[in-house]
């Protein structure tokens, strides 16, 4: 394993995060983690929100499937398809009206958005007190995967065209093109 060098640009984002498979071989494999670990549990307070989303932007590490602090130097966040949460604070109404730790808690009210949804999970749902969203959800995966229900068709060309995976590709293959444009919101609430 290769100690890293270079300046690790500090982000804050969310706990849950969707890497690629060469991503987290290289955080696996690759390269030693364990002195930027120690350093931020020195702090008492959100290091799980600052590990990857620090890994995400710096460009000395070189993450594989990394994005750019571009963005977010000039204000500007980009959504995540990682998680559908609603908080406390938003404009879109929480339907159970229950919630834990400023975060709406999905029930059985909510599988039909949900199931349109084109984020890839859901915080926060609580068996004890809603068990049906996830017995509702499981058969709606168990169908859709294996019996060819097509109530909601993916849209590829949704997940294809968002920013940081423009920004992927021309890493790959440089396109002179090329533009970031990170006014993009793509809003994944039905």
């Amino acid at each position: 394993m290769s100690q890293l060098n270079g300046n690790l640009t500090m982000a804050r984002g969310s706990v849950a995060a969707t890497l690629s498979r060469a991503a987290v071989d290289w955080m696996v494999n690759t390269v030693d983690l364990s002195t930027l670990l120690d350093q931020l549990n020195l702090d008492r307070l959100g290091v799980d929100e600052v590990f990857i989303p620090s890994l995400q932007v710096s460009e000395d590490f070189d993450m594989p499937g990394r994005f750019t602090k571009e963005c977010v130097q000039k204000g500007h966040i980009l959504d995540s398809i990682t998680r559908a949460e609603i908080w406390v604070y938003s404009t879109v109404p929480c339907l159970t009206r229950n919630y834990r730790h400023s975060v709406c808690v999905f029930g059985i009210e909510d599988l039909n958005r949900l199931s349109k949804n084109k984020r890839l999970s859901a915080n926060k749902i609580r068996t004890e007190f809603d068990y049906s969203i996830v017995e509702c959800v499981h058969e709606l995966l168990f169908n859709r995967t294996y019996l060819e229900q097509i109530d909601n068709p993916l849209n590829m060309s949704y997940y294809a065209n968002r920013q940081e995976i423009l920004y992927h590709k021309n890493r790959l293959y440089r396109n002179e093109s090329f533009k970031l444009d990170c006014n993009t919101n793509h809003s994944t609430w039905a």
